[in-house]
Formats: C-alpha cells, sequence, structure tokens
C-alpha cells in the first residue's frame, strides 16, 4: 500500500470521527437549548427580562444541523455552488501528482472542521453571554468550510477572479 493510499484511508477515518464528534455535539446542543427553554419557561417573575427564547432555539437549530451534517453540508455546497457533489482530481497516479488526492481530502476534512466550529460558534453566538462580533465570525467559519469542501470550485472561482484560467 503506497503512502497516497494511506493517507487517504488515514483522512477517511478522520472524516468518520468527525461525524461522529458532530452528532453527539448536536446532541449536547439540542438537550442544552430544551433545558434552557424548560428554565425560560419556568421562571416565575416576568421582572427578568434577561433570558429569551432565541438563544435555545438557536441551539436546538444548530443541533439538528450537526445532527444531519451530511445532507447540511451538501446543502450548503449546493446553494454556493450549484452542485452538492465536488468535484474529483483527475490528475495522475505517480510523481507528485499521486498526493494530490490525499491533500484535497485533508483540506476536505479541515473545511467539515471549520463548518462544524462555525454552527457551534452560532449557537453560542444567540445565547445571552454572546460576545459582539461572534455572529459574524461564525458565518465566516462556516464560508470557509464550504469553501475548502469544494476545493477544487474554489480554486477555479479564483483563477477566473483573478484572469489565470
Amino acid at each position: 500500500m503506497g503512502e497516497a493510499s494511506l493517507l487517504t484511508n488515514n483522512f477517511i477515518i478522520m472524516s468518520y470521527i468527525l461525524q461522529k464528534v458532530a452528532v453527539i455535539l448536536g446532541l449536547a446542543l439540542i438537550l442544552s437549548g430544551f433545558f434552557q427553554l424548560k428554565k425560560y419557561g419556568e421562571q416565575r417573575s416576568m421582572m427578568s427580562t434577561q433570558m429569551s427564547a432565541f438563544g435555545p432555539t438557536l441551539m436546538i437549530i444548530c443541533g439538528s444541523v450537526l445532527l444531519i451534517l451530511p445532507e447540511a453540508i451538501g446543502a450548503a455546497v449546493l446553494a454556493f455552488w450549484g452542485t452538492n457533489n465536488p468535484l474529483s482530481y483527475d490528475g495522475g497516479p505517480s510523481g507528485y501528482s499521486a498526493l494530490i488526492p490525499p491533500l484535497l481530502i485533508m483540506v476536505r476534512v479541515v473545511g467539515v472542521g471549520s463548518f462544524i466550529r462555525g454552527v457551534i460558534l452560532l449557537a453560542k453566538s444567540g445565547g445571552q453571554h454572546g460576545q459582539p462580533g461572534q455572529t459574524g465570525k461564525a458565518f465566516t467559519y462556516i464560508i470557509a468550510g464550504v469553501f475548502c469542501i469544494h476545493i477544487l470550485g474554489t480554486i477555479d472561482l479564483l483563477e477566473n477572479i483573478m484572469g489565470l484560467g
């Protein structure tokens, strides 16, 4: 087994691990959102207006997105690129070009991690302890993750914008 196929297999295993971590984080966000909604519903006095239902609802939505991560990423890639299937690389199997497919898979795995981080930051931004600019940072992670997931389309887009293609 060559180095390129070994790297490819390792990155595929890492993507499965990321997907399982996303499911666990999604369940945690959903449960946390429901507990916060329960706490909001049990408030005895209406004098405390520090808590709203927006934060827990956003946590439940973000947790649901993490539970259906492959479909959510497919929908995001479809929204940006018009296709939900990233293009495959058509390089040769010898020399340095044999290392291009594992490199592309690594960039896609980093993109999935960025997408997950963006969804987690988006869930935290709706709470009462959200920092200013956190929502913008979350959307930046989500968009950068989508660009990394479809890296070949991003490279083609940059080539067309710069006039290199």
